[in-house]
Formats: structure tokens, sequence, C-alpha cells
């Protein structure tokens, strides 16, 4: 795929309410306090992706027009914000897409996959 030095990256966005995804170019985010920025190596489709293709029920009413899906990828860290503690450009790291609670046995015994 082309590269461009716009400010500008590829994304699969939810474009209309029926089904489909849309391959367009979005403006890449800027680098907050406590975020990485990760240039993406390889993807995966998980079961959510085909909900949002499908634009089935669940999908429907948890998913919002103009979203940027995909949240199973490795990559590369290639700026981190000042807040980002134990990440730095150059590591390697994984998606994780789940907020967790920090609190339950779960996350206290490092499974915060299983939150």
């Amino acid at each position: 795929m082309t590269q461009f030095n716009d400010g500008m990256m590829w994304a699969l966005v939810k474009e209309k309410p029926e089904e489909g995804l849309w391959m367009k170019r979005v403006p890449i985010p800027k680098v907050g306090t406590n975020d990485v920025k990760i240039k993406i190596l390889k993807t995966a489709i998980c079961g959510t992706d085909v909900h949002i293709w499908q634009w089935n029920k669940w999908a429907q009413h948890t998913i919002d027009i103009g979203r940027v899906v995909g949240h199973e990828y490795v990559g590369v860290i290639v700026e981190a914000g000042p807040g980002a503690r134990g990440f730095k450009p150059g590591d390697f790291v994984s998606g994780e897409g789940h907020i967790t609670c920090g609190k339950c046995r779960n996350c206290k015994e490092g499974h915060k996959e299983n939150c």
C-alpha cells in the first residue's frame, strides 16, 4: 500500500448503518499523556469485527457510525506520552481491547484479559 507523510493513515471504518466496512484515510491520532502510538505490523479479524461488518443487532446498539474498528494487532511503539510508564519507542506490543478494573482477582493475578 502507498505510504503517505501527510498525517493520515488507512483504517477500516464503520461508515454507514448497513453491512460492510469501508477502507479510508483518517487522521493519525495525537499521542496523549498516557498513550502510545503503535506502527501496526500485522492484524487479525475478531468475532467482534464480523458482528460490526454484518451490522447485526448487537453492533447496531453498541457501535457508533464513524468508528475506526480493529483491536487485534501486533506492532512496534513509535512514540510514547510522558505518562506511558513501562513503554518506550521500539517495544513490540500486541493489542488488548479491554478496559480493566485493576482491582479484581484476575487483574491482581496478571490476567487482565479475564477481568
